[in-house]
């Protein structure tokens, strides 16, 4: 009896460290899912550019129907990125909750403003694409576009060297850029 008590244990102490971790915690699924949503919005970006580089070309043989339908499609790429950023902002600030480890709360606040940052520009992207189709913007606007862009870049690179920092004193990458 005794003997098929500890059997019984055993395999029960096995099967819970085999459910653990084929299981994922609420936390790696949603790194998973920033991470996929990252990925989509890169692939998102590089699709909107391939048309944005498509319309220059029907620009310069004078098809300007296609140029504007391919600027159109190239801005809906453009949105549809900045809304997986920011959904994958919004899963990292939810990470960002987390007690433990206790870096976690800088790192995914960091990586959380990040994406909302790039999500910013995809949407620049976007409007600067449908207000240059509508014709030529001021100056004025111009300036704002570019002052806002540096800006943003300009925090990127800060928010990127704060990331660094924490994955290389962690020894750990989370968020797959």
């Amino acid at each position: 009896m005794v003997r098929s008590i500890q059997s019984l244990l055993c395999l029960t102490v096995i099967g819970a460290c085999f459910v653990i971790s084929c299981g994922q915690t609420p936390q790696a699924k949603l790194i998973n899912e920033v991470n996929a949503a990252w990925i989509k919005a890169r692939e998102l970006g590089d699709e909107a550019e391939r048309r944005r580089a498509q319309a220059r070309e029907k620009s310069a043989s004078g098809d300007h129907a296609e140029h504007d339908k391919l600027i159109q499609e190239a801005a809906d790429l453009y949105q549809q990125a900045a809304d997986s950023l920011n959904g994958a902002s919004d899963k990292t600030h939810e990470l960002a909750k987390q007690k433990q480890p206790k870096w976690y709360e800088e790192y995914f606040s960091l990586q959380s403003k990040l994406m909302r940052n790039l999500a910013q520009l995809a949407v620049g992207a976007h409007d600067e694409l449908l207000a240059r189709m509508r014709g030529a913007p001021s100056e004025s606007q111009v300036q704002f576009w570019n002052e806002n862009i540096t800006r943003i870049r300009k925090e990127n690179d800060e928010l990127w060297t704060q990331i660094k920092t924490i994955e290389k004193r962690e020894g750990l990458v989370l968020i797959k850029e």
